[in-house]
C-alpha cells in the first residue's frame, strides 16, 4: 500500500515536472505574435510594392526624362523593374536595354515575354547587388535604379550606387526612382511599413529626403529631383545625375 508521505512525494514531483512548462508558455506568446505581425506587415508591403511598380504616374515622367537614342544602351536594375522596361524598349526599338532583376523567377517571366511579345532589344540578367555585376565598366549610356536603395541599410545603398558608377561611361545619367520624404500623413505609410521590415537605418535617410546624397558619395554628381509624385501611400521621386 502507498503511505501518505509516498503519495505526498508523487504529487510534488509532478508538481515539479508540470509548473516550469507555464512561464515558457507565457515566453513563447509575445514571440508568436511578433512573428505573426512581421508576415503580416510583409505580405502587405509586397502586395502594395507590385501594384506600385506597375503604377504609370511615375514611370511616364522617368519615360520623358531618358528620351533613348539610336544605339543608347540602358540598364535598369531593381526589383520588378522590368515592366517599364519592357514598356521602354517596345517605343525605342532603335536603343538596347538590360534588365538586372534580383528575382531570378521575375527574371524568367521577362524572358519568356519578350520571347512572346518578339522584343529583341531587351536582355534579362538574374543578379543582386550589393556586389559586382557581370557587365562592363563603362558600358552602359544611362542606368536607371529603380526602387532598390529604400530598403537597404547605408553600407549596401553606397555600394549599389557604386556599382551603377561602374557600368556607367563617364559623363552617362543616372535615375534614382525611389520612395522620398512625404508631404503629408498619409504619405508615411509604405515608408512606415518599410521601417518594420528594413529597419530604420535603410528607411530612415528616405524620410527626410537625405537619402540622395548616396549618389554624390557613390562617384555621381549634379543630383537632384526631376520630378515628386504622390502615390496616396507614399511619394515617388526621380533623380538625376551624372557620372564625373
Amino acid at each position: 500500500m502507498v503511505s501518505f508521505a509516498q503519495k505526498r512525494a508523487i504529487h510534488d514531483a509532478d508538481a515539479n515536472l508540470i509548473l516550469p512548462v507555464k512561464p515558457s508558455t507565457k515566453c513563447d506568446t509575445p514571440g508568436l505574435l511578433r512573428r505573426y505581425r512581421f508576415w503580416t506587415a510583409k505580405l502587405f508591403y509586397e502586395i502594395t510594392f507590385a501594384i506600385l511598380v506597375r503604377d504609370t504616374s511615375w514611370q511616364e515622367e522617368l519615360f520623358a526624362s531618358l528620351a533613348p537614342k539610336a544605339g543608347d544602351r540602358i540598364l535598369d536594375f531593381g526589383p520588378g523593374s522590368a515592366s517599364s522596361t519592357m514598356s521602354l524598349a517596345l517605343r525605342h526599338p532603335e536603343a538596347t536595354f538590360v534588365v538586372v532583376d534580383p528575382n531570378s523567377k521575375a527574371a524568367e517571366r521577362v524572358r519568356r515575354s519578350a520571347v512572346r511579345k518578339q522584343v529583341r532589344n531587351i536582355a534579362i540578367i538574374q543578379a543582386s547587388l550589393p556586389g559586382k555585376l557581370p557587365l562592363n565598366a563603362g558600358s552602359f549610356d544611362a542606368v536607371v535604379c529603380t526602387l532598390a536603395l529604400h530598403d537597404s541599410p547605408p553600407d549596401e545603398k553606397l555600394g549599389i550606387v557604386k556599382e551603377m558608377t561602374r557600368v556607367l561611361r563617364r559623363g552617362g545619367t543616372l535615375r534614382a526612382v525611389d520612395l522620398d520624404k512625404p508631404e503629408n500623413t498619409g504619405e508615411r505609410r509604405i515608408l512606415e511599413l518599410a521601417t518594420r521590415i528594413s529597419g530604420a537605418a535603410a528607411v530612415g535617410p528616405h524620410f527626410d529626403g537625405s537619402w540622395i546624397d548616396v549618389l554624390a558619395k557613390g562617384g555621381l554628381a549634379g543630383a537632384r529631383r526631376q520630378s515628386s509624385c504622390s502615390i496616396g501611400i507614399g511619394r515617388m521621386a526621380i533623380v538625376k545625375a551624372r557620372k564625373r
